[in-house]
């Protein structure tokens, strides 16, 4: 089988140059227009899809970051009131407010009633090592409820990661989009979801109820670390994680405290949104959510699970009084 080929010299095309200079526009003209003259002529590449995506997270930072652009007096503000949390979880404990009235009289009474020696009893009891007798906690008889405890290390774990980002934004990083972009920021916001875990098991009661909590609450972690910010997204998981502390108390039946923490979030909610305090939005938003942790932290007390704690240290107390007199 043999193979012909055809070679072309310049006589072959004598005559059809014309078609080179010829006003039509060529397939190779046509084809480069259309692919430079649209920037969406690809679709469904991804790399175009990319540079979009980046391209509307940078103007989102941006146009986001302009609306609540904060001076450094400001963001020092915001950074003094995220103490009320921890101060209050603390306070709480070391006061002892958690032992109320009513369990030392109950105390009080089962002493009285069970004991026919009663200073040997109390000694007794102390002995166990269920009290403690310390010069600089008069007021903590005995170990505070775990769910108390659970509700005041959530505190304790978010605060300082959110004094960290306002005290960065009040003197180092500068005013855009990077305060919404920066590591800091991401921390405050994963602290925000631990905090959750803590106290929805300090106002449930629940380990199963804790661990559906975090499972949300890693997902929600992981997805704040990816290189596009969503705002919408974060907004709305945020909603859920400030719920999920609430519904405990529907389910047990608190409904008083539940509408407490619906007006307080609402409340808060509103001013983080629409910011009617210019600046000073953020620092009143702290202050207005922080009316919930009382409520928390009394919910916790109500527990099922908190009533051996409380009983050990109403006794404790009724101990302490009687070895004192």
């Amino acid at each position: 089988m043999t193979y012909m080929r055809r070679v072309f010299s310049s006589e072959d095309l004598e005559g059809q140059t014309d078609i080179l200079v010829s006003n039509s526009p060529s397939f190779i003209s046509i084809a480069s227009n259309s692919f430079t003259s649209d920037d969406d002529a690809l679709p469904s590449s991804p790399t175009r899809r990319l540079s979009d995506e980046a391209r509307k997270h940078t103007e989102d930072l941006e146009k986001r970051a302009k609306s609540r652009q904060m001076n450094g007096s400001q963001e020092v503000w915001n950074a003094i009131t995220m103490l009320a949390p921890p101060a209050c979880g603390l306070f709480f404990i070391s006061s002892g407010l958690w032992v109320t009235e009513d369990a030392i009289l109950q105390a009080k009474e089962m002493l009285l009633g069970e004991a026919e020696d009663l200073l040997t009893f109390l000694h007794h009891f102390e002995g166990e090592g269920r009290c403690i007798d310390s010069p600089y906690f008069s007021r903590i008889h005995a170990m505070p409820p775990l769910a108390t405890i659970s509700i005041v290390m959530g505190y304790l774990f978010h605060a300082p990661c959110s004094i960290c980002y306002h005290l960065l934004c009040a003197f180092k990083l500068p005013p855009g989009k990077m305060r919404l972009d920066h590591w800091s920021r991401r921390l405050d916001q994963s602290m925000i979801y631990i905090m959750s875990v803590c106290t929805s098991y300090g106002t449930s009661g629940s380990r199963q109820y804790a661990l559906a909590s975090m499972l949300f609450s890693i997902d929600s972690i992981y997805r704040l670390y990816q290189p596009i910010h969503r705002p919408r997204s974060i907004l709305l998981r945020m909603i859920l994680a400030f719920s999920m502390p609430v519904l405990p108390a529907i389910v047990y039946g608190y409904y008083e405290e539940a509408m407490q923490f619906i007006i307080i979030f609402a409340l808060s909610g509103w001013i983080f949104a629409a910011y009617p305090f210019g600046g000073y939005s953020h620092s009143i938003f702290h202050l207005i959510a922080a009316l919930s942790n009382p409520i928390q932290l009394t919910l916790s007390t109500k527990l099922l699970t908190s009533e051996e704690a409380i009983q050990t240290a109403a006794i404790c107390a009724v101990v302490a009084q009687a070895l004192e007199s």
